[in-house]
């Protein structure tokens, strides 16, 4: 089996609540989603996606996406994707860095791996662990009466975990907390997200401000050494998201003690091979993980679920279903979502095909007899 042809579709995903605050005064309304699909000259198709929050969360951005792409199809085309580690050296080999560019190619082969043995995705990812998977919902910036009305709506559905986003302002961020936190039921609990909008000062004056508090601080720092000083420092448990960016952080991590959970994003890494491979190294350590990705339609949803299905429980923190995010669906049929948890498909490779309607005509599109 070779790759014959691959393609790049890019779809916009308006945010389903309007108007999604995070970090330091970012806002997304409308985000835009490139999916790729990779056809091979056996008739199989693979299907993978990554959504890059605008520019200014992660090294990456959605129009870089084609480009990449485009670079890349050359060295992979005629190879069999199958052989997903191999892929994964040739994309790091022609193209330095980049993972967001990498994540879609990759996820399509694991999708066209799995099928070609009808076999759903997870069962090539380590195995089924979990039958479902309990999710996270987001809190975004707001009032404290609007985070109350999103808190109800949110339990209604079935979620025990809530992404609180803070990074803004250390002391309107403690009101938010001292008026969350004592409102939890059982089971429920607080991932305080400040995505890198604190100086190291303002996070630590959050934790000392709420230290009567229990709740996670998620990735209070943009610096590495500002969120180990604040994980020496403050009382509650820190959990490390984008300074997670490769293999050799997540063993710095290990060494330096850096943090109590970790966050697992597909498309920070390039893809599932080395997502499982860090997912891997978290569950020998007996870290807790949460598995997702920046943003995106049901085929994100799809790779993540899969990847969180064959994680260990006892280390999987939560998920989240971000095709719940979108007011436009890739396909109608997309992972199931339950009482606020997330299953992966039984069907062979991710279990999504998207609809073909919706993503239009490719913006790109390499050949086997472009070549």
């Amino acid at each position: 089996m070779k790759i014959d042809r691959i393609s790049v579709f890019k779809v916009d995903l308006p945010y389903v609540g309007g108007e999604y605050g995070w970090g330091d005064g970012f806002v997304i309304r409308v985000a835009e989603t490139m999916v790729v699909r990779i056809d091979t000259d056996e008739g199989l198709t693979g299907w993978g996606e990554v959504c890059p929050i605008g520019g200014n969360y992660l090294p990456a951005h959605a129009k870089g996406v084609p480009g990449g792409v485009e670079h890349l199809a050359p060295y992979l085309i005629g190879e069999d994707p199958r052989n997903t580690g191999r892929i994964d050296v040739l994309m790091d080999r022609w193209l330095m860095g980049h993972p967001y560019v990498k994540t879609p190619i990759d996820v399509a082969c694991w999708d066209i791996a799995a099928k070609a043995l009808n076999t759903p995705l997870y069962s090539l990812l380590g195995g089924k662990q979990q039958d479902s998977m309990r999710m996270y919902r987001v809190l975004p910036h707001g009032s404290i009466d609007a985070m109350f009305e999103q808190l109800a709506e949110h339990r209604a559905t079935g979620y025990e975990h809530f992404q609180l986003k803070t990074g803004l302002d250390p002391d309107a961020d403690a009101k938010r907390l001292h008026a969350l936190i004592p409102e939890l039921k059982p089971g429920e609990k607080v991932f305080a997200d400040a995505n890198r909008g604190f100086r190291r000062d303002e996070a630590l004056k959050l934790a000392m401000l709420t230290e009567d508090l229990f709740y996670f601080m998620e990735q209070p720092c943009t610096a590495y050494h500002d969120n180990l000083a604040v994980r020496r420092r403050a009382k509650q448990p820190v959990k490390l998201d984008e300074s997670i960016q490769s293999v050799d952080d997540m063993l710095r991590i290990f060494e330096d003690d850096a943090c109590d959970e970790v966050c697992i994003k597909i498309s920070r890494f390039g893809g599932l091979t080395k997502s499982r491979l860090i997912r891997d190294l978290c569950a020998a350590r007996g870290v807790p993980m949460t598995v997702e990705d920046s943003w995106g339609g049901e085929i994100v949803t799809a790779a993540l679920s899969h990847l969180a299905a064959s994680t260990p429980p006892d280390v999987m923190m939560n998920t989240t279903d971000l095709h719940n995010y979108n007011t436009v669906h890739l396909t109608e049929d997309g992972p199931k979502v339950v009482d606020g948890r997330l299953t992966a498909s039984e069907d062979p490779g991710l279990g999504v095909e998207p609809d073909l309607a919706v993503l239009g005509e490719p913006i790109l599109e390499v050949s086997s007899s472009d070549l």
